[in-house]
């Protein structure tokens, strides 16, 4: 085989590994940042929960 063979087919295979390695890394980045939104929103549920709970413990606690 010829070496323009070769060259061709490392450049093709090269081409093909970026275009699939950018793909990879923008569908993670969604998915990191869909994750870490759904993670604050749960902290700030808890929080608030937790919050909440207290408070009542406080006005138990009066009466």
């Amino acid at each position: 085989m010829p070496i323009e063979f070769w060259i061709i087919l490392w450049q093709v295979l090269l081409v093909i590994a970026l275009v699939l390695f950018g793909i990879m890394a923008v569908v993670v980045t969604i998915g990191g940042a869909a994750d870490i939104l759904r993670l604050l929103k749960t902290l700030r549920e808890e929080h608030a929960r937790s919050v909440a709970d207290q408070h009542q413990g406080d006005t138990d606690a009066v009466s």
